[in-house]
This record gives C-alpha cells, sequence and structure tokens, in this order.
C-alpha cells in the first residue's frame, strides 16, 4: 500500500507502444475513455466514454469501473466493484494497458517494449500491410467530447495528443469560410487546403460518389468524380483503390492503413485526370499511408476524403484520421448546402422563366386587339364600371370576348390584388354546380371525401365571373339571389352560415328576356343582375377587328414555334373579310392556328383557313351584293352568277380550287357550271 501523502504513476501503454508516464495526485481523480476531455483519452472503439476512474479514497489508490460497455480488468480479472491498487497492477481499457506504480524507480518499461533493438526494427519494417484503425465517427465534433468531466479538477490541462480546442477552433473557422462559398468545387478545394495543412500530408482528393444502381450500397462499381486534389511536389494524384471503397461504402466507416506500400489492393490506380494535373505521369507510387473518410449526410453517402502519404513522408496517425472524420463531416454539409442551393436556384429561375412568360401571355391577352369604334365604345364603357363596385352584366355571342372584358374590368377595380374566379355554369349539372360554387361539407354526397370550398369563398376579395348565366337551374338561382343581396349562404351539407366579399361579373349569350317571359329565369334576379349591361358586338359587326386580330394570333403562333407562314395573301384577307365568323375571335383565332399548321409557303392562303359554311340560329344572313358601274342594266340571277364566276377566274388566274373556295362551292360544281355557261 502506498503512503498517504504521497503520489502516485501510471505507465501508459497503447497498442504496441509505451506511450506515457502519468503522475497521480490525491485531490485529483481521473477518467479513463474515448472522450477527448478524459484525462487519459483512448482512441479504441472498444473502450466508453467515460470507461473507468482511478481515484484517491482512505488513504489509498483505487480503480472502478464506470459502467462501460466491456468492462475494465485488473491484472485480467474484471472489475465488478471498486478495487485498491498496489504498485505492479496493470489495468486494461480496450487497446490500453496502464501500470501501476509508487515510485518513479518503479517506472521501467516491460521488457517487450524496451528501446528497438536492430532486429526489433526489422520485424517493425516487415510487417503485414493492414488497416490499423476503422472509425465511424470523429469525436471532436461529438458535444459529449468537448465537456469537461464533472469529477476532474476546473485547471486540467487539455489532453495533449487531441488538442481540442484548437482543432475545434479551426473547424469553425472551416465551417465559416465554407459557409461563403458559391460552389462545390471552390469548397471542396478549401476544405482539402486546411486539412492537408493540418495533417501535414502531401497528398489527397475529394471524391463524389455517383452510384451506377439504384441501391447505392449494393453497387460493386460505383464512379468517382474528382471534386478537388492536391499534390504539394507537382505529382499526379492517384485516386483511391477499389477495394477502400467498396469498404467505405459497406461498413460506413473512415479507414487508417498504414505500411501498404506493398498492397496494391489498398494503394490505387491510374493518376485521376483533372485540369489541374498533368496526364503524362508515369512514376510508381510508393504509398506508406493512407485515410479514406466517407462525406455522409445521414445515411447517404455524397463521397469520399482520400489522403495519403509517400515512403519519404510522415506516416498519418489516428490523430490524423480523427481531423479528416471532423473535415468530412463539416463538408459534406457544405456539399449538401451548395447543391439544394444549386438545384433551388435553378428551380426559381425556371419558375421566374414561367411566370414571366404567364405575365406576358395574360398581358397581351388583355389587350384590346382592334381599331374598330365598337371595341373603343366597350373599352370605354369597362374603364367607366371598373373602379365601382355594381354588378355587370355581359351581354354577346359565344366566343366574342366577355371574359376579356370582365377580365378587364376586375384589373381597372380596386379588387385588382385579389383573385379572379371564372366558371361556366353551363359546363356542370345543377348538383355539381351548386357545390362548385357554394363548396360542400365532408359526407354531403357520395364521393364528398373532404371539405370543399366554393368559388364564392376562393374569390373573396376579388372578382367572380359566372359565365353562361342562363344555364342555372331555378334551385341555385334562389341561391344565387341571397348572396347578390348581401346575404350568408350555407355549403351543401353544412349549416354554418359563410358571408363572402365578392363581385360579380355574369355573362350570357342567351336571351335572358325571352327566358324570363317562359318562365325559364327569375325576374328578380335579372333586375338584380342587370345594374350595369355591357353588349359585346360579334366580330362580324366590327370587320376592321378582323385582320388585327388574325396577324396577332398569327404572329403568336410563329413566335412560340419559330417556323410559319408570316402573313396572309390578298386572297385570304378578303376571304376573312368576308366570312361571317359565327364562332366569332374564338373562330378566328382557332382557323388562324388551321393555317399555321397547313400553310406551305410564306404565306396562308384561304385553303389554308378553311372557313365553315355554318350558320347560327339567331344570326342574320348577309348576302353578297355585286357592284356594277354605270346606270342599272336588266340582267337575270343567272347572268349574275355567270359573270361572277368568270370575274372570280379572272382574279384567281384560272386556278378552280381557289375560286371555288372563294365562291363557296365544290370543284365539280364549278366544272358544272363552267360547262353549262359554254354550251349556252
Amino acid at each position: 500500500m502506498q503512503p498517504n501523502n504521497s503520489s502516485a504513476y501510471l505507465i501508459i501503454r497503447q497498442g504496441h507502444r509505451w506511450t506515457d508516464v502519468f503522475r497521480l495526485e490525491p485531490r485529483h481523480p481521473l477518467v479513463i475513455g474515448r472522450a477527448s476531455s478524459n484525462e487519459i483519452p483512448v482512441a479504441d472503439e472498444r473502450s466508453s466514454r467515460r470507461h473507468a476512474e482511478i481515484f484517491f479514497e482512505s488513504g489509498e489508490w483505487k480503480v472502478r469501473d464506470l459502467g462501460s460497455r466491456n468492462g475494465t480488468f485488473l491484472d485480467g480479472q474484471k472489475l465488478e466493484q471498486a478495487k485498491s491498487l498496489v504498485p505492479g497492477n496493470q489495468i486494461t481499457v480496450g487497446s490500453c494497458r496502464l501500470t501501476f506504480a509508487s515510485s518513479l524507480d518503479e517506472v521501467v518499461p516491460p521488457l517487450e517494449f524496451e528501446e528497438s533493438s536492430p532486429q526489433s526494427t526489422a520485424q517493425t519494417q516487415s510487417e503485414i500491410p493492414s488497416i490499423t484503425h476503422r472509425q465511424s465517427k470523429s469525436s471532436i465534433l461529438d458535444p459529449e467530447s468537448l465537456k469537461l468531466d464533472s469529477k476532474s479538477p476546473q485547471n486540467a490541462p487539455p489532453p495533449q495528443h487531441h488538442p481540442v480546442p484548437v482543432i475545434a477552433t479551426e473547424l469553425l473557422q472551416l465551417a465559416f469560410d465554407l459557409a461563403r462559398e458559391q460552389s462545390v468545387a471552390s469548397a471542396c478545394e478549401l476544405a482539402l487546403n486546411r486539412l492537408m495543412l493540418s495533417t501535414g500530408c502531401q497528398s489527397g482528393g475529394v471524391l463524389k460518389l455517383e452510384p451506377t444502381s439504384k441501391e447505392p450500397l449494393k453497387s460493386s462499381e460505383p464512379q468517382l468524380t474528382v471534386l478537388a486534389a492536391l499534390q504539394r511536389q507537382s505529382k499526379a494524384y492517384h485516386p483511391v483503390s477499389d477495394t477502400l471503397v467498396a469498404s467505405v461504402r459497406r461498413d460506413n466507416t473512415a479507414i487508417l492503413a498504414r505500411n501498404i506500400s506493398a498492397d496494391g489492393h489498398l494503394i490505387g490506380g491510374k493518376p485521376a485526370i483533372t485540369s489541374s494535373m498533368s496526364t503524362q505521369a508515369s512514376h510508381v507510387l510508393t504509398t506508406n499511408s493512407l485515410i479514406v473518410a466517407p462525406m455522409r449526410i445521414g445515411n447517404q453517402l455524397l463521397g469520399l476524403i482520400h489522403l495519403y502519404s509517400r515512403h519519404d513522408e510522415p506516416d498519418l496517425t489516428p490523430d490524423h484520421l480523427e481531423i479528416t472524420l471532423a473535415v468530412a463531416d463539416v463538408l459534406a454539409v457544405s456539399i449538401d448546402n451548395l447543391m439544394r442551393q444549386h438545384s433551388l436556384e435553378q428551380k426559381l429561375k425556371s419558375s421566374r422563366n414561367r411566370i414571366s412568360e404567364l405575365e406576358q401571355q395574360l398581358g397581351k391577352a388583355a389587350e384590346w386587339i382592334g381599331p374598330s369604334a365598337a371595341l373603343k365604345q366597350i373599352r370605354e364603357q369597362a374603364q367607366r364600371v371598373g373602379p365601382t363596385n355594381a354588378t355587370v352584366l355581359i351581354r354577346g355571342e359565344s366566343g366574342a370576348g366577355k371574359e376579356l372584358v370582365a377580365r378587364a374590368i376586375h384589373d381597372m377595380s380596386q379588387r385588382v390584388t385579389g383573385p379572379f374566379v371564372a366558371i361556366n355554369c353551363a359546363a356542370l349539372t345543377p348538383t355539381l354546380l351548386e357545390s362548385e360554387l357554394f363548396g360542400h361539407e365532408k359526407g354531403a354526397f357520395t364521393g364528398a371525401t373532404d371539405r370543399k370550398l366554393g368559388k364564392f369563398e376562393q374569390a373573396s376579395g376579388g372578382t367572380i365571373m359566372l359565365d353562361e348565366l342562363g344555364e342555372m337551374s331555378s334551385e341555385i338561382q334562389a341561391k344565387f339571389l341571397r348572396v347578390l343581396e348581401g346575404k350568408a349562404f350555407e355549403r351543401v351539407g353544412g349549416s354554418k352560415p359563410i358571408q363572402v366579399d365578392v363581385r360579380v361579373i355574369a355573362a350570357t349569350n342567351r336571351d335572358l328576356e325571352q327566358a324570363v317571359r317562359d318562365g325559364q329565369f327569375r325576374s328578380d334576379l335579372y333586375f338584380r343582375l342587370r345594374v350595369i349591361e355591357l353588349i359585346v358586338p360579334p366580330l362580324r359587326q366590327r370587320p376592321d377587328d378582323i385582320m388585327p386580330l388574325a396577324e396577332y394570333f398569327l404572329s403568336q403562333f410563329v413566335s412560340r414555334s419559330g417556323y410559319g407562314p408570316t402573313g396572309f395573301s390578298e386572297r385570304a384577307k378578303y376571304a376573312m373579310q368576308k366570312y361571317q365568323w359565327p364562332g366569332n375571335v374564338r373562330e378566328l383565332r382557332n382557323c388562324v392556328e388551321r393555317a399555321f399548321v397547313l400553310a406551305n409557303g410564306p404565306l396562308a392562303e384561304p385553303e389554308d383557313l378553311a372557313l365553315s359554311h355554318l350558320q347560327l340560329p339567331g344570326q342574320a344572313t348577309t348576302t353578297f351584293v355585286h357592284s356594277f358601274a354605270g346606270p342599272y342594266q336588266e340582267k337575270t340571277i343567272e347572268e349574275l352568277e355567270q359573270q361572277h364566276i368568270e370575274a372570280t377566274l379572272e382574279y384567281t388566274q384560272g386556278q378552280k380550287n381557289r375560286a371555288a373556295s372563294i365562291l363557296g362551292i365544290e370543284r365539280s360544281t364549278l366544272d358544272r357550271k363552267l360547262k353549262k355557261f359554254q354550251g349556252q
């Protein structure tokens, strides 16, 4: 038993080396374990963070296990409780063995740890190449490793083999600098440079792992991309071997391999080709030691950091492995953030381009194309109506542009920042229309699996356009009238009253007056809607707008595809001006698109337009009146027809197909009439 008033010593031996002598002081207990904050850190995965404790109590030194996973051994016996120490006792913690001594006279290393003799040196040089360390996580970045033991003295010096405060400061500076980098390549080069300065290593690289299968951990032939490579002696960088890559990917741990100059499986292959290195390197690579550390985000392996030393350079050590692991974790986060940032920037750029295109399309769609007086009048009316909150009834034929007028009124109103919601009442059944307008509660009817907000709720604070309003059923008309009068409504299947602030614009091509007389439309709703009535004239009543609209539509189609006719021939213009356009602007746009697709030359012809001969009910038939110079002459219909056909053939320079298209008859009918004229 040692004297109460004297200090004692521990002879520390890790692996095959006698590493240190530690002086014990009665007032300062010490902790042995893997955490770098311990007085005696043990870099071994078999060691727990706080593995064992040596303390002075009742006049003697004692050792106890701190609940370690693999246990603490005293002279080969596993400790179950605290035991007193006597000189010569050996304490085993993982690969670390500590010999207890009461005086410096007893500090004599065992025979197997005496200074190396020539024979032992030769034996060391002929050691079998091996991987000496595997480690899954750096203790430097572990918060627990940075905490001081509560039982240790406040002024205890930091451990000598892990200057944690210094390394942590360097890592903090590295993380700060990486946060300012704008590209993955520059971030990798910065981290690799700092790492090589910290370790003193002369050769290294950062490699990105690109698996060739959907299961990267099972892929046997991964592809490696060199993101950064540095070689202090102006030699070519040699990438890591496939054997080590497969091992790291399989076990997800870092590797330190030493004395590997004779092992081709661990050294690596041909020099990697990058923009900053020669491709003509032909020297033989002799590597003494290397480190391969994974860069991970969660369970995802992004890549590897690879360091190696040559035969004339110092070996890499477990301390270097710790530092490399820490840098790999910091760099992995930086790379992941930069890749996410780059992806978000690309998506944002694409979204901005798309938004710009849509804004241009919407802006052009809202333009009033055409110089006609009728269009000018309806535009002026919309400008006067827009700033008010009055209900508007827009009337006009289908395809005349009622929705364009409604959207213009919304854009000119104080609700321009609110939503514009349009719904076609004729496209839905009465049940579905009620659900679309007012919404429904979950379980209100079969298929109502969730609550749904109606168009009125969606348009709150903005404008709702009800197209083809005349097709509403009488039940929905009554409910709609309540909303117009400012009263609350309920969702289908609900009982909670809902109040909305919506401006209503109604549109119809139906004769509402006749519908009221027939009892198909409520008279009170008719008078409630007809606060402001705007009538959009059909296209046939504003012929001055036909060609500006046609040229505008054609320019849109050509700009999107980059090809197609650049204009219309004189015959096509004449045909479009004389056509009645029963489908109005919608039909004109479709005809222009048809000509854009079918035209073979630089100008679209009437045949490309393929104008319809449909006459819709209620549309007046406009007869073609041929004007003749000079006084009136008595002529029959057949004579007028013959003269007109001959004039048309003269205009088309004898092209019968074109003449038949202009005349609105089949080619065979034209041939028959010409034959009849010749026989007269």
